[in-house]
């Protein structure tokens, strides 16, 4: 067998490899929590389309990275604009 050929199995790994960091800061992680108990907040992204549901308590959510709206529906409605970068992020959403 030809030497050269002998790591061609291993090519479409180490490509896999190498796009992994790329293919991770297209979205990453948003946290935080929705308060106060019986809050109910709906995710919006820029074009106003819904990406996420969210109850009162901790979420964890990954979201490409852009701007966002989290709507309060209860028990106050209002909007909180937020942004989604290529790092995590920590988003409290107060509905009260």
């Amino acid at each position: 067998m030809d030497p050269t050929l002998k790591h061609l199995p291993r090519l479409p790994v180490l490509i896999a490899i190498a796009l992994l960091p790329a293919l991770a800061a297209e979205a990453d992680v948003v946290t935080g929590s929705v308060s106060p108990a019986g809050a109910k907040v709906v995710i919006l992204d820029a074009s106003g389309k819904e990406v996420a549901k969210l109850g009162a308590g901790p979420y964890q959510l990954q979201l490409p990275a852009g701007r966002y709206t989290a709507r309060c529906e209860a028990p106050k409605a209002h909007d909180q604009p937020f942004l989604s970068l290529n790092d995590p992020v920590t988003v409290n959403i107060h509905c009260g």
